[in-house]
């Protein structure tokens, strides 16, 4: 008798706050479980900033090359910086002397 009237107790106490119930498991679903829940949204809204940025990083990294290729394009003094600086090469009367 005494499991019965246990149970009765909880089954009543859970009728009783069946909205609370209602709205804690609604609030579960919603928050945790659902495939469109609030943890993915955050996810996805993260990955989302770090994508943006990747997008800014690239569309610098465009512009200044374009800069460059502008100037490579109509500067003979540029292009003679670049081969020096970058390809290492030489005029006939110098040596280069690289150092790591």
């Amino acid at each position: 008798m005494r499991v019965k009237t246990f149970f009765s107790k909880i089954g009543t106490w859970v009728w009783r706050y069946k909205y609370i119930w209602t709205f804690l498991l609604f609030a579960l679903i919603l928050g945790v479980l659902d495939t469109n829940s609030l943890m993915r949204r955050y996810d996805i809204r993260k990955e989302n900033d770090a994508l943006r940025a990747e997008i800014q990083a690239y569309k610098d990294q465009f512009e200044a090359d374009k800069r460059e290729l502008r100037a490579l394009q109509n500067d003979p003094e540029v292009v003679e910086e670049v081969a020096r600086m970058r390809l290492f090469m030489k005029t006939p009367d110098e040596d280069v002397y690289i150092i790591e």
